[in-house]
């Protein structure tokens, strides 16, 4: 029986990404896949070890076998397998409702805004840096309030270079990558992105990669189904021995940990399952207290110190993205969440013609390959996708619209007398 469930747990999503995002040969990155990636990743991984430990070595096969119990495995799997049908077919309905149309003809945003944007990231970064060296010298720790809160902040300052150079890409859809990758929008972005891989911030790194997939992908040119295969395994060796450098550790275990993310990542689920179980309905309290994330950390220093911490176990400082849908919506309204959730993306979808929303789009799935399922809401709906990935493109646009607008008269005011002087001279 639990084989079975297992086996319909990855079929089910596989077959489903593949009929979405995979045709001729060529694959487009999208929700979908990244979605599936995570559900995989993070919620079957652990089903799997949980079936097959007896067959399975690895350092934490006693705990695991005591806290996921096999009356446990059953109702998980259910779950699982409920919560991804919901998404599929609200996605599906998502489709019907939203036609995409990739094509670019919206007015790019004003290059004055972006440097603009750009110079306050990179003088927010040094700034930061600076004024928390001590604590980011520091390894992290969930339990050390101020390394989280310098960590914060430096992700943040990276994020916005991410954000315009998104922003430049997507506006300029037929520059070529060695031109793009030469400007300062994406320098400035590299030079944070090597920054958050020197303090260990991986996989902040890998899911703007994944981000500028996503619009390759959808907005220039499908993958080949290969190509995607091979340069997978690749990043994942290569953030792999990122995680065993930070750790000191032998290279030769670098792809064990890849997989030791979601192994680590569960031991909140598997403690949730085995004290609390699955709930049918919750009030999401949690999730409307973690909004208090949306105030910057300069100017709430100690926000992680005040913010409501989930009432779960959390050894690592991760969350499963199951406890936290648990706490807040039970499985019931989980369905419901989830069911309604890709809807969103599709309607971004079908307004990429517009820049601000191809970005939304872009960096929104791009977030549900990890920080979706790995940390708490907190970071992963009201930090990464309400804060970065819907407010922080929109205050960049509009502060380019402002600059259009302000400028726009004077242009037109000078137009205006320059004709009858010209003609008179």
């Amino acid at each position: 029986m639990n084989d079975l469930l297992l086996l319909i747990a990855v079929a089910v999503p596989c077959w489903y990404v593949y009929q979405r995002s995979v045709s001729h040969g060529l694959v487009q990155i999208d929700h979908v896949g990244t979605f599936t990636f995570g559900f995989l990743f993070y919620w079957i991984t652990p089903l799997f070890v949980r079936i097959y430990v007896a067959k399975l070595d690895f350092p934490l096969a006693a705990t695991w076998s005591a806290l996921f119990r096999e009356k446990l495995i059953t109702p998980y799997a259910l779950s699982c397998i409920s919560l991804y049908l919901c998404f599929a077919l609200g996605d599906s309905l998502g489709l019907r409702l939203f036609h995409a149309n990739p094509a670019r003809k919206a007015s790019p945003v004003p290059k004055l805004a972006l440097s603009l944007a750009t110079l306050a990231g990179c003088v927010l970064l040094l700034y930061t840096a600076f004024v928390f060296r001590a604590a980011l010298s520091r390894p992290a720790s969930p339990t050390d309030v101020a390394t989280e809160t310098a960590r914060g902040a430096v992700t943040t300052c990276m994020i916005l270079l991410g954000v315009v150079s998104l922003l430049f890409t997507v506006d300029r859809p037929q520059m070529p990558w060695r031109r793009r990758l030469g400007s300062g929008y994406f320098l400035t972005f590299i030079a944070g992105a090597g920054f958050m891989l020197w303090l260990g911030s991986r996989l902040y790194v890998a899911s703007f990669l994944i981000m500028f997939a996503v619009y390759q992908s959808n907005f220039r040119k499908p993958f080949k189904l290969t190509t995607v295969i091979a340069g997978g395994l690749v990043l994942a060796l290569l953030f792999g021995a990122l995680g065993m450098w930070r750790e000191h550790g032998d290279m030769t275990g670098a792809l064990f940990n890849v997989v030791e993310e979601p192994m680590l990542n569960s031991l909140s689920l598997v403690h949730h399952l085995r004290y609390k179980g699955i709930s049918w309905f919750n009030t999401p309290n949690q999730l409307g207290s973690d909004f208090l994330n949306l105030v910057p950390t300069l100017l709430l220093p100690n926000k992680a110190a005040i913010l409501k911490k989930p009432e779960a176990f959390r050894p690592l400082g991760g969350l499963n993205s199951f406890v936290s849908f648990d706490l807040n919506f039970g499985v019931g309204g989980s369905a419901v969440f989830l069911f309604l959730w890709p809807i969103a993306f599709r309607y971004l979808r079908s307004r990429s013609t517009s820049t601000v929303f191809a970005t939304m789009y872009i960096m929104c799935s791009g977030w549900l390959a990890f920080t979706f399922f790995r940390d708490p809401f907190s970071i992963s709906l009201v930090k990464a996708i309400l804060q970065d990935s819907i407010l922080m493109p929109a205050v960049v646009v509009g502060f380019g619209w402002l600059l259009s607008a302000a400028c726009s008269p004077r242009d037109e005011v000078l137009t205006t007398f320059s004709g009858p002087r010209l003609e008179s001279l």
